[in-house]
């Protein structure tokens, strides 16, 4: 347990750099949200409320990849880094290789009822923006880092500290730019790219929308495994769940999925 403390607190000494990346494009984002938003009138509360779920991914959510860089397998052979044209198709084949079994895990995640209890705390929220990429599950940072990092990891090695660097920056700003309340279409270019307008479909509360637009990067992942639906012109819809409510206490939410998981054993 002693080399699980040492790997968590390394995780944490580390994931400072990618933690302040992220509030510095929250910072951008929340201003161009106050500028062009996709549903004016947007309060701070939820925004603060989820700056402390992204410190309790952070914190908790580390312990627990920490728990599997210490006692599951070995990941990540060091491979050759990258150069020019070469890290370029690097960082694309390792985004589409994430966005691949992201997009499988967020599926069932959709679909199974053990999966969806932490996964709801993202789609609760009804006032979605770029704070709400980080309204997120602790558990559900070691999840996927078994069941979409490792098999990427496994396929491509360890590419080096920048190259790393690049993919962490790339998945930072897709994450928070598809979720941030901007009335910004990409056109023909959302099959391509996520960007907000298509994401939003994902966290619609109309039932037609529901169970759409999967993919975290790529969307034309969605086009090829038929789960896309390409909004209209000024197609915004109100967003959040009728399970977990959005302003629901943080304690509630930390158990939240911990009380599903005990009432589905206690079903006969």
């Amino acid at each position: 347990m002693i080399l699980w403390f040492e790997n968590w607190e390394q995780l944490l000494w580390d994931d400072g750099r990618a933690t302040a990346f992220a509030l510095i494009g929250l910072a951008a984002l929340t201003a161009l949200e106050l500028w062009i938003p996709a549903e004016p009138g947007q309060g701070w509360r939820g925004r603060g409320r989820n700056l402390v779920y992204l410190a309790l991914f952070k914190v908790l959510g580390l312990g627990g990849i920490a728990f599997w860089f210490t006692f599951g397998p070995i990941l990540g052979v060091a491979r050759p880094e990258p150069s020019g044209f070469e890290r370029v198709a690097f960082v694309f084949l390792n985004l589409l290789t994430i966005d691949f079994f992201f997009y499988w895990y967020h599926r069932a995640q959709h679909r199974f009822s053990f999966l969806w209890a932490i996964h709801e705390l993202h789609h609760a929220d009804a006032e979605l923006n770029a704070t709400t990429g980080y309204r997120t599950y602790w558990l559900e940072a070691p999840v996927q880092t078994i069941l979409v990092m490792t098999p990427t990891l496994l396929l491509f090695g360890w590419r080096g500290s920048t190259h790393g660097l690049i993919v962490l920056t790339c998945s930072l700003f897709f994450l928070l730019f598809a979720h941030a309340n901007l009335r910004l279409s990409l056109g023909p270019l959302g099959s391509w790219i996520i960007g907000p307008q298509v994401h939003r479909i994902h966290h619609s509360r109309r039932p037609e929308e529901q169970n759409r637009n999967f993919a975290q990067y790529f969307p034309f992942l969605d086009r090829l495994f038929g789960s896309f639906y390409a909004p209209g012109r000024d197609e915004y819809p109100r967003t959040g769940t009728e399970g977990l409510a959005s302003d629901a206490s943080i304690g509630r939410a930390m158990f939240q999925p911990f009380r599903i998981w005990a009432a589905s054993f206690r079903r006969p």
